[in-house]
């Protein structure tokens, strides 16, 4: 019996393995958009790079569930996006890359914000259930809040440039973070269906089904065909999250935190360099 269980532990892929392929995934996908500023660059190179912002993003959900600080878990995101916006602005500043290709770069972000969510709902369904609906409504509040918040921000732009862009640095927006709200949904959706593969699988081919209409329906025939692939790529993302195992793996918890801006402000540089040569 415990062969057996041990066997069945080991089957499909742990944690350590699907990040590690998202990072080799996501490492093709920004030599693909450093390099488009030398020279045209396959286009499947991107496309391939759809998979790993799910991948990521589902792992966010899972640190949620399983970190031992939560508050030590959103710090090092918040402060992680923080860095990272603040060194986008000193590259695109003092090493511009050919043709206006900006670093945009800011997943941090994008998973802080998804991590600001995911407790916001806990704890207003909390406080529902403790009766104390006030409160509940509060972290409604907050959340509608945090969401509107892109519009003062975006009208900083027309007077005060400045302001605008301190906004930016502190304030994780779920519609200015990389991806948007619509990763973010990701997220909290990955968050509530990650004990099930069937409810996973469900969710997350129903979310990009419903993208997909919704693009066919408001936009041009052009556009949709341009945007189809990327959804489509984005779902090959799932069959990986489905050989999942449940187990953590090696515990290199700070690879990711290390190598994301690495290989960024990396490839950005020797971007820069080439371009001026």
């Amino acid at each position: 019996m415990e062969a057996t269980h041990t066997l069945e532990r080991r089957r499909g892929l742990d944690g350590f393995r699907l990040k590690l392929l998202a990072l080799i995934i996501m490492t093709i996908d920004h030599i693909y958009y450093f390099g488009s500023a030398l020279r045209p660059m396959p286009e499947i190179l991107t496309l391939i790079g759809r998979i790993a912002a799910p991948i990521f993003v589902f792992f966010v959900a899972e640190g949620f569930a399983h970190t031992r600080s939560r508050k030590k878990y959103l710090l090092r995101l918040y402060t992680g996006g923080v860095l990272m916006y603040i060194a986008n602005m000193l590259v695109n500043t003092y090493c511009p890359l050919p043709g206006g290709v900006m670093v945009i770069n800011g997943i941090f972000t994008t998973m802080a914000v998804i991590v600001i969510y995911l407790w916001w709902i806990e704890n207003m369904q909390k406080r529902w259930r403790e009766g104390k609906k006030g409160r509940a409504v509060l972290y409604v509040i907050a959340m509608v809040a945090l969401f509107v918040s892109y519009v003062p921000i975006l009208m900083l732009a027309e007077t005060q440039m400045g302001l605008m862009r301190i906004a930016l640095i502190f304030l994780p927006s779920p519609v200015l973070c990389e991806g948007s709200f619509l990763i973010v949904a990701i997220g909290i959706g990955f968050y509530y269906c990650r004990n099930s593969k069937r409810a996973l699988a469900v969710f997350y081919t129903t979310f990009l089904l419903v993208m997909a209409a919704v693009q066919f329906l408001l936009s041009s025939r052009e556009a949709f065909l341009s945007v189809a692939p990327s959804l489509f790529f984005m779902w090959l993302a799932l069959p990986l999250l489905l050989l999942y195992n449940g187990q953590r793996g090696r515990g290199m918890k700070y690879l990711f935190y290390a190598y994301y801006p690495a290989h960024v402000y990396a490839l950005a540089i020797l971007t820069w360099l080439l371009g001026r040569g």
